[in-house]
């Protein structure tokens, strides 16, 4: 199937989730289980991408190509302007489909989940930073770095940045009230913002993975979201 087929299916998939949000938004009982699993669920994004991985027939560094060379919808070299290298990713469709549904798990716990935090300011704008986050990777997803590598660079950019303060607010509003989940916040921020100075730093220090940093800064994300998401339900809320 074609970009375009995917693409026009992301896009009605979001309206869906959009309405469904709206429609949902009072309904604690449905809405916190589908955030929690939401969140939970975004552990699957490693398991796929490895298959997308396996399946690329051109030669794909784990270490020093970014994720985006996975969802590259056409073979060859100078797929898009910053790869000079070869690049064949037949399971692009999957890969995307996975950015996309992984944004929009992050933006959809980041509204059904919103009710557990403490009523603060800094929550709320955590939770905000939190759903651009998700908005940001979900459109990664809709338009490939081929088919468009300006908008697929700059709607991304916020998803690269947002987390740590998003970590960094939240981190303020749990510290007395939620010690446990302040500590796992600290440490995933901390590991989150170490990736993301390396980043900035690879102009510089040219041999640093940036493969690997980009996939460590994401899965930090992941990884926090996942564990705030455990550690929720273990609370035994009656939802």
């Amino acid at each position: 199937m074609s970009y375009e087929f995917h693409a026009v299916a992301m896009v009605i998939v979001a309206c869906i989730a959009f309405l469904s949000m709206f429609l949902l938004r009072k309904s604690n009982r449905h809405s916190i289980r589908i955030g929690l699993i939401s969140w939970i669920a975004l552990s699957a994004y490693f398991f796929i991408e490895a298959m997308v991985i396996r399946a690329a027939t051109a030669p794909y560094s784990f270490l020093d190509q970014p994720m985006s060379d996975l969802g590259v919808t056409s073979c060859g070299t100078d797929t898009y302007v910053l790869a000079t290298y070869a690049i064949c990713s037949p399971s692009h469709w999957l890969m995307n489909w996975t950015f996309f549904l992984t944004g929009m798990s992050i933006l959809i716990g980041a509204v059904f989940l919103y009710p557990f935090w403490p009523k603060t300011h800094s929550a709320t704008l955590a939770s905000v930073f939190t759903g651009i986050f998700g908005a940001s990777y979900s459109i990664s997803g809709i338009v490939p770095a081929d088919i468009h590598f300006n908008w697929h660079t700059l709607t991304a950019l916020p998803g690269m940045v947002v987390q740590v303060p998003a970590m960094i607010l939240i981190s303020i509003a749990i510290y007395q009230k939620m010690p446990r989940l302040f500590w796992w916040t600290i440490i995933c921020m901390a590991v989150s913002t170490g990736a993301l100075l390396s980043l900035f730093l690879q102009p510089v220090f040219t041999d640093l993975p940036g493969g690997l940093l980009q996939r460590i800064l994401y899965a930090s994300v992941y990884i926090w979201l996942t564990g705030i998401a455990v550690g929720f339900w273990r609370k035994r809320y009656p939802y």
